[in-house]
């Protein structure tokens, strides 16, 4: 049975504050839940407290046993109040936010993308989720880009956010750090070299803009190339852009293919 004040908790945690005061965060599901129990993030020392119906439970007892995680059992009812979901499922885990930080000797070394003010939270869930498919193991944002915890982000990233590290940072600093200094750096514009066409680099940093407001230009001088993605075929009138999920998909199977 789900307490009032177990009820009281998860509801709050849909809120940036109460995520940040708890150190907590909520992943709904099956397929999100079973991410983290078999996944590469330590489902021991990650997960809180898993709450789910007693089917479920029986159906995991092999992969639950060893792992020692606090369970409580709860009706489809129980878990139906406290869901974010349209369609809330048999269990839902609190998880505690990670602490760890990431270093710019670790971000020289690896295929990093970075975001400038992001704000629709799909479009980050689904941005780590293409990352996870494209084996990038870190990302970073701006620090006034939506919450990664937030719980439309973490249901768009579809059990990702296990594998891949959103580090929130200013990625001008960053830029600056002497363990930077070598580092393939590419800005994304609508008007840049044609990615199909330019030289790529092996472990780069793809900067991305704001969805409206694009790339600022305070991260030029650190740019070794400003590349865009040519609507097909050139020439006709297309939409004004592609959307910034979208674009990191094509950006990120280009450099993969070719590097």
């Amino acid at each position: 049975m789900i307490t009032r004040s177990e009820s009281k908790l998860v509801r709050s945690l849909s809120h940036k504050k109460y995520r940040e005061q708890e150190k907590l965060f909520v992943v709904e599901g099956e397929k999100m839940v079973g991410e983290l129990l078999t996944g590469d993030m330590e489902p021991a020392s990650g997960i809180h407290t898993l709450f789910a119906t007693a089917d479920w439970i029986v159906e995991h007892d092999e992969t639950l046993s060893p792992l020692q995680i606090p369970l409580k059992e709860a009706t489809a009812g129980e878990l139906r109040k406290i869901s974010n979901l349209v369609t809330p499922q048999r269990v839902l885990a609190l998880v505690r936010i990670p602490q760890s930080e990431i270093t710019p000797r670790e971000l020289a070394t690896s295929f990093v993308l970075g975001f400038e003010s992001v704000r629709d939270p799909g479009n980050l869930g689904t941005i780590i989720r293409t990352a996870d498919w494209f084996g990038i193991r870190h990302i970073i944002c701006t620090p006034d880009s939506v919450d990664l915890y937030n719980p439309k982000v973490v249901q768009s990233t579809m059990g990702s956010l296990a594998r891949v590290q959103t580090t929130y940072l200013d990625i001008e600093d960053l830029l600056k750090d002497q363990a930077m200094k070598n580092k393939p750096v590419y800005g994304t514009f609508l008007s840049g070299e044609d990615i199909y066409r330019s030289i790529l680099e092996k472990e780069p940093l793809v900067l991305f803009g704001n969805e409206s407001k694009g790339l600022s230009a305070k991260y030029d001088p650190f740019l070794r190339m400003r590349i865009s993605i040519p609507p097909f075929p050139p020439g006709p009138k297309v939409s004004e852009s592609l959307n910034l999920a979208s674009s990191v998909a094509v950006v990120c199977s280009e450099i993969r293919r070719r590097t």
